[in-house]
Protein backbone atom coordinates (compact mmCIF):
# COMPACT_ATOMS: atom_id res chain seq x y z
CA UNK A 1 0.00 0.00 0.00
CA UNK A 2 1.24 3.46 -0.87
CA UNK A 3 2.55 5.25 2.21
CA UNK A 4 -0.10 7.86 2.81
CA UNK A 5 1.00 10.54 5.24
CA UNK A 6 -2.18 12.53 4.81
CA UNK A 7 -5.21 10.51 3.63
CA UNK A 8 -7.39 13.63 3.66
CA UNK A 9 -5.13 15.24 1.06
CA UNK A 10 -5.39 12.13 -1.15
CA UNK A 11 -9.18 12.15 -0.82
CA UNK A 12 -9.29 15.83 -1.71
CA UNK A 13 -7.15 15.29 -4.82
CA UNK A 14 -9.32 12.34 -5.88
CA UNK A 15 -12.46 14.46 -5.55
CA UNK A 16 -10.84 17.20 -7.62
CA UNK A 17 -10.03 14.65 -10.34
CA UNK A 18 -13.66 13.53 -10.58
CA UNK A 19 -14.92 17.10 -10.52
CA UNK A 20 -13.10 17.55 -13.83
CA UNK A 21 -14.60 14.41 -15.40
CA UNK A 22 -17.14 14.88 -18.17
CA UNK A 23 -20.69 14.22 -17.01
CA UNK A 24 -21.35 11.38 -19.45
CA UNK A 25 -20.72 7.64 -19.72
CA UNK A 26 -17.25 8.18 -21.19
CA UNK A 27 -16.31 10.42 -18.27
CA UNK A 28 -17.66 8.00 -15.71
CA UNK A 29 -15.65 5.18 -17.29
CA UNK A 30 -12.43 7.17 -17.55
CA UNK A 31 -12.53 7.31 -21.34
CA UNK A 32 -13.57 3.67 -21.78
CA UNK A 33 -17.22 4.09 -22.78
CA UNK A 34 -17.03 0.87 -24.83
CA UNK A 35 -16.92 -1.07 -21.55
CA UNK A 36 -20.45 0.03 -20.62
CA UNK A 37 -22.34 -2.72 -22.47
CA UNK A 38 -20.42 -5.77 -21.22
CA UNK A 39 -20.15 -4.22 -17.76
CA UNK A 40 -23.91 -3.85 -17.31
CA UNK A 41 -24.65 -7.21 -18.92
CA UNK A 42 -22.30 -9.12 -16.61
CA UNK A 43 -23.45 -7.20 -13.53
CA UNK A 44 -27.10 -8.08 -14.24
CA UNK A 45 -26.17 -11.72 -14.64
CA UNK A 46 -24.29 -11.61 -11.33
CA UNK A 47 -27.26 -10.14 -9.46
CA UNK A 48 -29.52 -12.77 -10.98
CA UNK A 49 -27.11 -15.52 -9.92
CA UNK A 50 -26.91 -14.38 -6.29
CA UNK A 51 -30.72 -14.21 -6.22
CA UNK A 52 -30.94 -17.80 -7.43
CA UNK A 53 -28.40 -18.87 -4.82
CA UNK A 54 -30.46 -17.23 -2.06
CA UNK A 55 -27.97 -14.50 -1.17
CA UNK A 56 -30.34 -11.69 -2.18
CA UNK A 57 -33.88 -12.17 -0.95
CA UNK A 58 -35.69 -9.01 -2.02
CA UNK A 59 -35.62 -6.31 -4.69
CA UNK A 60 -37.12 -3.42 -2.75
CA UNK A 61 -34.17 -1.10 -2.15
CA UNK A 62 -30.60 -0.69 -3.45
CA UNK A 63 -27.90 1.95 -3.26
CA UNK A 64 -25.29 2.85 -5.88
CA UNK A 65 -22.07 3.89 -4.10
CA UNK A 66 -19.82 6.10 -6.20
CA UNK A 67 -22.79 6.70 -8.46
CA UNK A 68 -21.54 9.73 -10.39
CA UNK A 69 -24.25 10.74 -12.88
CA UNK A 70 -26.02 7.41 -12.33
CA UNK A 71 -24.76 5.13 -15.09
CA UNK A 72 -25.10 2.03 -12.90
CA UNK A 73 -28.23 3.38 -11.22
CA UNK A 74 -30.01 3.86 -14.54
CA UNK A 75 -28.95 0.77 -16.45
CA UNK A 76 -28.42 -1.82 -13.72
CA UNK A 77 -30.22 -1.05 -10.46
CA UNK A 78 -33.43 0.73 -11.53
CA UNK A 79 -34.42 -2.15 -13.88
CA UNK A 80 -33.94 -4.62 -11.01
CA UNK A 81 -35.01 -2.76 -7.85
CA UNK A 82 -38.10 -0.82 -6.81
CA UNK A 83 -36.14 2.06 -5.26
CA UNK A 84 -32.52 3.21 -5.54
CA UNK A 85 -30.46 5.68 -3.53
CA UNK A 86 -27.26 7.27 -4.86
CA UNK A 87 -23.99 8.32 -3.21
CA UNK A 88 -21.07 10.27 -4.61
CA UNK A 89 -18.43 12.67 -3.32
CA UNK A 90 -18.96 15.14 -6.22
CA UNK A 91 -22.06 17.31 -5.86
CA UNK A 92 -22.06 18.36 -9.53
CA UNK A 93 -22.21 14.76 -10.75
CA UNK A 94 -25.08 13.87 -8.44
CA UNK A 95 -26.90 17.02 -9.57
CA UNK A 96 -26.41 16.11 -13.24
CA UNK A 97 -27.87 12.66 -12.58
CA UNK A 98 -31.31 14.26 -12.85
CA UNK A 99 -30.59 15.12 -16.47
CA UNK A 100 -28.99 11.74 -17.24
CA UNK A 101 -31.61 9.55 -15.56
CA UNK A 102 -34.60 11.85 -15.89
CA UNK A 103 -37.24 12.64 -13.31
CA UNK A 104 -37.49 9.08 -12.02
CA UNK A 105 -39.76 8.82 -8.94
CA UNK A 106 -38.04 5.60 -7.83
CA UNK A 107 -34.82 7.47 -7.09
CA UNK A 108 -34.62 7.94 -3.33
CA UNK A 109 -32.00 9.92 -1.45
CA UNK A 110 -28.88 11.36 -3.06
CA UNK A 111 -25.99 11.47 -0.60
CA UNK A 112 -23.08 13.83 -1.33
CA UNK A 113 -20.28 12.45 0.82
CA UNK A 114 -17.06 10.47 0.54
CA UNK A 115 -17.14 6.76 1.33
CA UNK A 116 -14.51 7.32 4.02
CA UNK A 117 -17.23 8.89 6.20
CA UNK A 118 -20.48 7.70 4.58
CA UNK A 119 -22.70 5.45 6.70
CA UNK A 120 -25.58 3.78 4.83
CA UNK A 121 -28.84 4.25 6.73
CA UNK A 122 -29.26 1.35 9.11
CA UNK A 123 -31.28 -1.62 7.90
CA UNK A 124 -32.41 0.03 4.65
CA UNK A 125 -30.92 -1.90 1.72
CA UNK A 126 -31.35 -5.26 0.04
CA UNK A 127 -28.28 -4.51 -2.09
CA UNK A 128 -25.35 -2.16 -1.53
CA UNK A 129 -23.53 -1.91 -4.87
CA UNK A 130 -19.94 -0.57 -4.76
CA UNK A 131 -18.28 -0.33 -8.17
CA UNK A 132 -14.96 1.20 -9.21
CA UNK A 133 -14.77 3.40 -6.15
CA UNK A 134 -13.30 1.34 -3.29
CA UNK A 135 -9.82 2.05 -4.64
CA UNK A 136 -10.20 5.58 -3.37
CA UNK A 137 -10.17 4.32 0.23
CA UNK A 138 -7.14 3.62 2.39
CA UNK A 139 -7.04 0.10 3.82
CA UNK A 140 -8.30 1.29 7.20
CA UNK A 141 -11.15 3.29 5.70
CA UNK A 142 -12.02 0.41 3.37
CA UNK A 143 -12.51 -1.92 6.34
CA UNK A 144 -14.48 0.64 8.36
CA UNK A 145 -16.72 1.50 5.39
CA UNK A 146 -17.59 -2.14 4.78
CA UNK A 147 -18.37 -2.57 8.47
CA UNK A 148 -20.82 0.33 8.20
CA UNK A 149 -22.31 -1.24 5.06
CA UNK A 150 -23.18 -4.36 7.06
CA UNK A 151 -25.32 -2.17 9.30
CA UNK A 152 -27.10 -0.78 6.24
CA UNK A 153 -28.42 -4.16 5.08
CA UNK A 154 -31.91 -5.50 5.54
CA UNK A 155 -32.27 -9.17 6.54
CA UNK A 156 -31.46 -11.28 3.49
CA UNK A 157 -29.52 -8.48 1.80
CA UNK A 158 -25.94 -8.40 0.58
CA UNK A 159 -23.08 -6.14 -0.42
CA UNK A 160 -21.49 -6.39 -3.88
CA UNK A 161 -18.05 -5.02 -4.64
CA UNK A 162 -17.06 -4.78 -8.29
CA UNK A 163 -13.57 -3.47 -8.86
CA UNK A 164 -10.21 -3.75 -10.57
CA UNK A 165 -7.59 -6.15 -9.23
CA UNK A 166 -3.88 -6.04 -9.93
CA UNK A 167 -2.11 -9.25 -10.95
CA UNK A 168 1.00 -8.32 -8.95
CA UNK A 169 1.49 -8.94 -5.24
CA UNK A 170 1.78 -5.22 -4.53
CA UNK A 171 -0.89 -2.52 -4.55
CA UNK A 172 -0.70 -0.07 -7.47
CA UNK A 173 -1.20 3.65 -6.79
CA UNK A 174 -2.50 5.88 -9.60
CA UNK A 175 -1.09 9.36 -9.11
CA UNK A 176 -3.61 10.80 -11.61
CA UNK A 177 -6.91 9.88 -9.96
CA UNK A 178 -5.34 9.12 -6.56
CA UNK A 179 -6.65 5.58 -6.20
CA UNK A 180 -5.21 2.20 -5.28
CA UNK A 181 -5.65 -1.04 -7.21
CA UNK A 182 -5.20 -3.96 -4.84
CA UNK A 183 -4.29 -7.59 -5.46
CA UNK A 184 -7.15 -10.00 -4.85
CA UNK A 185 -5.48 -11.52 -1.79
CA UNK A 186 -5.34 -8.07 -0.20
CA UNK A 187 -9.01 -7.42 -0.90
CA UNK A 188 -9.95 -10.77 0.63
CA UNK A 189 -7.91 -9.91 3.73
CA UNK A 190 -9.75 -6.60 4.08
CA UNK A 191 -13.10 -8.41 3.80
CA UNK A 192 -12.01 -10.68 6.65
CA UNK A 193 -11.05 -7.69 8.75
CA UNK A 194 -14.55 -6.30 8.18
CA UNK A 195 -16.00 -9.67 9.26
CA UNK A 196 -17.54 -10.26 5.85
CA UNK A 197 -17.71 -13.57 4.01
CA UNK A 198 -17.57 -13.93 0.23
CA UNK A 199 -20.75 -15.80 -0.70
CA UNK A 200 -20.17 -15.77 -4.46
CA UNK A 201 -17.69 -14.20 -6.88
CA UNK A 202 -17.18 -13.93 -10.61
CA UNK A 203 -14.60 -12.41 -12.92
CA UNK A 204 -15.88 -9.95 -15.52
CA UNK A 205 -15.61 -11.16 -19.11
CA UNK A 206 -15.93 -9.32 -22.40
CA UNK A 207 -13.36 -6.61 -21.62
CA UNK A 208 -10.33 -6.03 -23.89
CA UNK A 209 -7.08 -7.77 -23.00
CA UNK A 210 -4.37 -5.74 -21.30
CA UNK A 211 -6.69 -4.25 -18.69
CA UNK A 212 -6.83 -4.94 -14.99
CA UNK A 213 -8.87 -7.98 -14.06
CA UNK A 214 -12.32 -6.93 -12.82
CA UNK A 215 -14.12 -9.13 -10.31
CA UNK A 216 -17.46 -9.10 -8.48
CA UNK A 217 -17.82 -10.25 -4.88
CA UNK A 218 -21.13 -10.84 -3.08
CA UNK A 219 -20.61 -10.35 0.65
CA UNK A 220 -22.48 -10.96 3.87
Amino acid sequence: MENVQDPDAVYEKAAEYWKQASADVDGMLGGFAHLHGPDIRESKAFIQSIRKKGFLNDNSYAIDCGAGIGRVTKHLLLPLFKKVDMEDVVDDLITKSLEYIGNEPRIGEKFVEGLQTFAPPQGRYDLIWIQWVSGHLTDEDFVNFFKRCKEGLRPGGCIVLKDNLTSSEATDFDAEDHSWTRPEEKVLTLFEQANLKVMHSKTQTGFPSGMYKVKMFALR
